[in-house]
């Protein structure tokens, strides 16, 4: 009886065990973001405006640059801010398949304030915490230049939607200057190494 009884016992720990662990991975799968998720499409509300991309330091990154700026004058004091961009996984894969942007391409600005002087650095800058948001977006469903850009503002109150800027504000800047299909592949090393495996006479 005593044997029965430790039997049942051990069966009804090892029952209570396994649902803790299943519950713990289940929240862990929920709370860590997986860049092979197919989440990471343009999404908008019912007035057209973007939803600010969620996860998108799990997209693939492209480059970065250091206090870029397209207008004279605007130099900021020491390097100026980090400029880090993303690409959703499923853009980068046809890109490198096709050597195009597909539709629903979405690019994700991140934006960091240059910090220094923090143990055991003894020179130089790195990135501070997440300054701002902006994005790109191809939607020829929704926009009929078919790229639209998008300002989500600065922390600590960024927006959870943006509407598109103003035409004038950054797609006629793209569209004049952007090294492939109103992107800035210039300034991304891994997109421009693309583009020229496809377009050998693009450099």
């Amino acid at each position: 009886m005593r044997n029965l009884i430790l039997v049942a016992t051990g069966l009804a720990l090892g029952f209570f065990a396994w649902l803790i662990v299943a519950n713990v991975r289940s929240k862990a799968s929920t709370a860590i973001p997986r860049p092979d998720r197919q989440t990471s499409s343009p999404q908008y509300d019912s007035s057209g405006a973007l939803l600010r991309p969620q996860n998108f330091e799990t997209w693939v990154f492209v480059g970065s640059s250091t206090g870029l700026t397209y207008e004279p004058g605007l130099q900021a004091r020491g390097p100026g801010e980090f400029h880090d961009v993303y690409i959703r996984p499923e853009s980068y894969r046809d890109y490198v398949r096709t050597g195009k942007f597909p539709e629903k391409t979405v690019l994700v600005l991140a934006l960091y304030p240059p910090n220094e002087k923090v143990s055991p650095a003894k020179g130089g800058y790195f990135e501070g915490d997440l300054d701002g948001i902006a994005a790109a977006v191809k939607d020829h469903d929704r926009f009929p230049e078919g790229w639209a850009y998008f300002d989500f503002g600065e922390t600590p109150n960024l927006k959870d939607k943006s509407a598109a800027n103003p035409k004038q504000a950054c797609y006629s800047c793209h569209n004049q200057h952007a090294g492939d299909d109103n992107v800035f592949v210039q300034f991304y090393p891994i997109l421009r190494s693309i583009m020229q495996a496809h377009r050998p006479t693009s450099h």
